[in-house]
């Protein structure tokens, strides 16, 4: 078990920084996500904290030793691939135990601790079973079984669960996390998928263009995205535009759709804001309250089983997702429907005009 130091990193391929200036600590026996969109330098980082690549700039330390120039053989890692890499013509039994033959572990002992990894991944009745034969689910278990045969101090895991179809991606990823926890294993996963970063992770980095937007436990990231980008690729959100005029030392009169609302500031700002709401937040009602106050008119009805959406488009012209949770059917709202909409603008946050910075966010409970 080791904690991972990124000390300033950057890795470039020709002019471009895949890894721009990665300054954090991964601590030991957390399970951290690198998360963000195809491009965006999380593989590259992950395959440079495994050695696979080497960073012009920064340093890298598992511990207190740097591992800049140690070989990938030497950092005493384990790897699962989203593609597995398993061997086809061996049996699960050899596939697991070939990383031990390589480090010239005894027999004895080679049988003993690939039997305990197969058991950790409910395979060891399939001992024989050639990987071929065998589904997808059942070849990533054997391929997580060989990461961990080898007793890694840090597992490293990139888009493992990208081949397996939705339902089998959410067993996998909640064996997954029980076994990191069991084992007790410093973990750096790295997905593209939102929901699967929320499920799994200690904390979270996501990562834009090569840099890190921001790094938090999932309700932090979620409930408080530092920026636009956060916000937006961090489940859904809906972005209204609106103006600031400073009121008083820490509060402004905050225009929005052409009505106005005081709120205390974390700073002060006058000009342009945006706001981010979520689609949970947003309330809609057929009568008009002092918080329902807004007007729309419901554009599109999807029924999802555990809640309603629906796109519902304001007067400005602007058109806002929501997500309703009905007590009945009879409680669904109708396309082409005239409601009010709660914004709920207190539960919400804003940014400055560009998106960048946080002007005003609820106060935490």
């Amino acid at each position: 078990m080791s904690k991972v130091v990124f000390d300033r990193v950057t890795k470039y391929f020709g002019t471009a920084k895949a890894v721009n200036n990665a300054h954090f600590t991964i601590e030991e026996g957390e399970f951290f996500t690198l998360l963000g969109p195809s491009g965006c330098g999380k593989t590259t980082l992950l395959r440079t904290i495994a050695g696979f690549y080497r960073q012009e700039e920064g340093d890298i330390y598992f511990g207190d030793r740097a591992v800049n120039d140690v070989p990938t053989h030497e950092r005493n890692i384990g790897m699962v691939f989203q593609n597995y890499a398993i061997f086809p013509h061996l049996s699960v039994f050899d596939n697991v135990a070939y990383g031990l033959r390589a480090r010239k572990v005894s027999k004895k002992e080679i049988e003993q601790r690939v039997m305990e990894a197969l058991e950790l991944v409910e395979l060891s009745h399939l001992r024989d079973r050639i990987p071929s034969n065998m589904s997808g689910g059942q070849q990533q278990r054997i391929a997580l079984a060989r990461a961990i045969v080898i007793r890694p101090a840090l597992l490293l895991m990139d888009e493992p669960l990208s081949n397996l179809d939705a339902k089998l991606r959410v067993k996998m990823r909640t064996d997954i996390r029980k076994l990191q926890k069991e084992l007790n294993i410093t973990t750096i996963y790295v997905t593209h998928d939102q929901e699967e970063a929320l499920a799994v992770s200690d904390r979270i980095a996501v990562l834009s263009e090569g840099k890190v937007q921001q790094i938090a436990s999932p309700q932090e990231i979620y409930l408080y995205p530092q920026n636009r980008f956060v916000a937006n690729f961090i489940g859904t959100s809906n972005f209204i535009t609106g103006s600031s005029k400073m009121s008083g030392a820490s509060s402004a009169a905050v225009t929005i759709l052409e009505q106005q609302t005081e709120l205390p500031l974390l700073k002060p700002h006058a000009g342009s804001v945006l706001f981010s709401v979520r689609p949970e937040k947003v309330g809609l009602s057929v009568e008009r309250t002092p918080q329902h106050r807004f007007n729309g008119t419901v554009e599109t009805v999807t029924f999802l089983g555990d809640k309603v959406s629906y796109e519902v488009k304001m007067t400005s012209g602007q058109t806002l997702e929501v997500h309703d949770h009905p007590a009945s059917a009879h409680h669904i709202y109708k396309e082409k429907q005239s409601l009010y909409v709660d914004l709920s603008l207190e539960q919400s946050i804003m940014y400055d005009g560009a998106g960048e910075e946080v002007i005003y966010r609820a106060a935490e409970s």
